[in-house]
């Protein structure tokens, strides 16, 4: 067919409207601050009528350590970067297998459990140590997954020295009878447990919260060991 028929050109597409503009809420500050103060005093309030209910003080020393617990864990979990709630949860994981001092605690006999409760005991301490150690295992792998070329190298080696400045103090302790040397391992081993998972909020501070981690945990198990009264028997069941 001649001549060749002619193809339409389009026809270019029509700009599209611009967006409206939405309207800016006018926050009243008069408002927002009394329904921030509402909120405070509804908490504080609460807190004032457990006081009055509280039957002994066991029950006021875990609601202290219950509420500052669940503060401490919303402040320290905010913000994490979506590419880090995998290894935050691994070392979390970690972390909770800190219940083998409970463990620890409940073993009795000699190189083998002696009662049936001492074989939950070393089965718990078996299945935490699993947990632990599989745990920042893991989150080492994922944070070795972010690691580029390019990066600078790492000493993570170096984050040990903490936990040798402990071990060193903590027997020096034991051999000059500090009686409060545990109770201040216990406090080590709660602030370095908070710092790993702090830590694990941020790519940057991420190998820092898995080594804090580690040394918490250990710290908190060696802690536990110091006050176990025990012969060299039961240590090794240990």
């Amino acid at each position: 067919m001649w001549p060749p028929p002619q193809i339409a050109t389009p026809s270019p597409p029509k700009p599209k409207a611009d967006a409206k503009v939405k309207a800016v809420e006018i926050v009243d500050p008069y408002k927002e601050t009394l329904r921030t103060a509402g909120l405070i005093s509804g908490g504080v309030g609460s807190l004032v009528l457990m006081g009055y209910i509280a039957p002994n003080a066991a029950f006021s020393s875990m609601l202290t350590t219950f509420t500052l617990a669940g503060i401490i864990s919303y402040q320290v979990v905010w913000g994490v970067s979506p590419a880090l709630h995998s290894p935050l949860m691994s070392v979390t994981n970690a972390i909770s297998g800190m219940t083998s001092v409970g463990g620890l605690l409940m073993m009795s006999g000699n190189v083998l459990p002696n009662s049936f409760g001492a074989v939950l005991a070393s089965t718990a301490v078996m299945a935490s140590s699993v947990n632990v150690v599989g745990g920042f295992m893991i989150t080492q792998r994922m944070l070795d997954m972010f690691k580029r070329p390019t990066d600078p190298a790492e000493f993570n080696y170096l984050y040990a020295i903490p936990g040798l400045v402990f071990f060193g103090g903590y027997l020096g302790g034991l051999m000059l009878g500090a009686s409060e040397i545990h109770q201040v391992g216990f406090l080590i081993s709660s602030l370095c447990c908070i710092g790993g998972i702090g830590g694990l909020a941020s790519q940057k501070t991420a190998r820092l919260g898995d080594a804090l981690g580690i040394v918490g945990v250990s710290t908190g198990i060696l802690s536990t060991l110091g006050t176990v009264s025990a012969g060299p028997a039961l240590f090794a069941q240990m």
